[in-house]
């Protein structure tokens, strides 16, 4: 969905893939010591098939990193991150001296897409090889970068967006259809029901609903004032105002 640092124990694949969704590098680079990703959001375009993602190590000790790409798509409200070869990146490993800075390029293989294409760049900090005398957890840092590759006619226009609540139970969740041909980046959501009171869904960042896609977030808000009549509101793209969503009758 802050920054795309996160220091976690190293995972099996699928588990460390789970957590990289949860990741939306956003916002400026991580500025503790250790590994470091910057910028934290690429665009493609047609002018521009190729750029750059710089990593470098602020920290004492030399450190690997691997670099890996993955589709990114959201299926019936579910991230998923698959392998894709539409983008190629060089190099795919790297060592890292304390104070060393190192480019790696994100290129674009294929001609651009009618509609803007996603992807995820997972940057992983590998785990040292361990001694016999050390035991427990290693942690390691990831970063998720957002790829975004921009359509064909390189006017992608603004989002458009439905949204509706949905309840399984006691538990709320907020569905967004994005129907347009460009993403939408949705923070501090919040609902103003009939009376005008102001119910706030999820303060900061809630996420991304990718181009042509839906996706849904569980509110960890009360149920009841989301059944009535009200406006649904939230920050589209880093714009400074709130912008009303069409939003459907809820589900139930």
């Amino acid at each position: 969905m802050g920054g795309g640092r996160r220091a976690a124990p190293f995972r099996s694949l699928a588990s460390r893939l789970a957590l990289a969704t949860a990741l939306a590098g956003a916002g400026a680079a991580a500025s503790a010591a250790g590994l470091q990703v910057t910028p934290t959001t690429l665009t493609l375009s047609r002018e521009r098939p190729a750029d750059a993602l710089w990593l470098s190590n602020t920290g004492q000790e030399t450190l690997r990193a691997q670099v890996r790409v993955f589709r990114w798509t959201q299926n019936e409200g579910q991230e998923r991150l698959e392998p894709d070869p539409g983008l190629a990146i060089s190099p795919p490993m790297l060592e890292l001296a304390p104070g060393a800075r190192q480019l790696v390029r994100v290129i674009r293989l294929g001609a651009p897409p009618a509609r803007e294409g996603a992807y995820r760049l997972i940057v992983d900090e590998l785990p040292p090889a361990q001694t016999p005398e050390q035991t427990g957890l290693q942690f390691v840092l990831r970063y998720s970068v957002p790829v975004f590759l921009a359509p064909l006619d390189g006017a992608a226009g603004a989002p458009q967006l439905r949204a509706q609540f949905q309840f399984e139970g006691a538990q709320a969740w907020l569905s967004v259809d994005n129907r347009g041909d460009r993403r939408a980046q949705l923070a501090d959501a919040v609902f103003v029901d009939a009376q005008g009171a102001r119910h706030a869904l999820a303060p900061g960042l809630l996420g991304y609903a990718l181009a042509g896609q839906r996706m849904r977030w569980p509110l960890r808000v009360p149920a009841d004032p989301l059944h009535g009549a009200g406006t649904l509101k939230a920050r589209i793209n880093g714009e400074p105002n709130e912008q009303a969503l069409a939003l459907d009758p809820p589900a139930r």
